[in-house]
């Protein structure tokens, strides 16, 4: 009997032991899990911005300065083959990935409103950090830099409204294929769209309106309603009383 005993406590205690160790591994592998998913999304960040930042390794070095708040650089090529580098520092501290991408949008549109859409590593820094930029048409501007405003204490539906935008509308048409359409038609009249762009788009609504009215079924005319004639009520001869004649 107290063998018996003896090998059924060890039963046990091997049970536990090994009950004990798939914690152990889920453990361990939820963290892994959690890095993988902020790769994940660090990745796909880097492929949108990839057009913006000039290349698939600039976008990569940008969101992860951005998310960790250190500096970090960017390289460009330009047209005689020059290879030169730019260390951009970050005006605010770490940032979380939602944060990085509504940055970046927010960049993003203030480069394009004064006709620059293939941006340098320069002009990605003053939308950034601010500072002077030279738009497309020559002129000279100012900017806050968006990481700067949101330093300061702004909030990015502040930042978003004191720069003419619709925060909401800005980062819906960043994670589209078409956010560049969508950004435009998501921001305010302070993005400085003109009135003939603004015009090619409501004739184009029109004409799709109209082809769409074009392939529905006409209307079908219903018969109408016929003449009913008037019933005539006759003429009831006059009740005349005792004695009337």
């Amino acid at each position: 009997m107290k063998m018996r005993h003896h090998l059924l406590v060890l039963s046990c205690i091997a049970a536990l032991t090994l009950a004990a160790q798939p914690v152990l591994a889920g453990n361990d592998g939820s963290a892994s899990g959690s890095a993988n998913a902020g790769s994940t999304v660090s990745t796909q960040l880097a492929s949108r911005y990839a057009n913006f930042a000039g290349s698939q390794d600039n976008a990569t070095s940008l969101i992860t300065g951005l998310r960790s708040g250190t500096p970090f650089t960017l390289i460009s090529t330009d047209t005689t083959g020059t290879t030169a580098q730019t260390t951009i520092t970050p005006a605010t501290g770490s940032l979380g990935y939602g944060e990085v991408n509504t940055a970046l949008a927010l960049a993003q549109a203030e480069l394009t409103k004064y006709g620059i859409t293939d941006p340098t590593p320069q002009q990605i820094e003053t939308a950034l950090d601010g500072g002077t930029l030279t738009t497309s048409t020559g002129g000279v501007v100012t900017l806050s830099g968006v990481l700067s405003m949101r330093q300061s204490g702004e909030g990015w539906g502040q930042i978003a409204n004191s720069l003419g935008y619709r925060l909401g509308n800005l980062v819906s048409a960043s994670e589209t294929s078409h956010g560049q359409a969508g950004m435009h038609a998501g921001a305010s009249a302070g993005m400085g769209i003109s009135n003939d762009q603004t015009g090619v788009t409501a004739s184009a609504n029109a004409a799709a309106n109209a082809s769409l009215h074009a392939n529905l079924p006409a209307r079908v005319d219903l018969p109408q309603r016929p003449n009913i004639p008037a019933v005539v009520r006759p003429n009831l001869p006059i009740h005349l009383g005792p004695g009337g004649g």
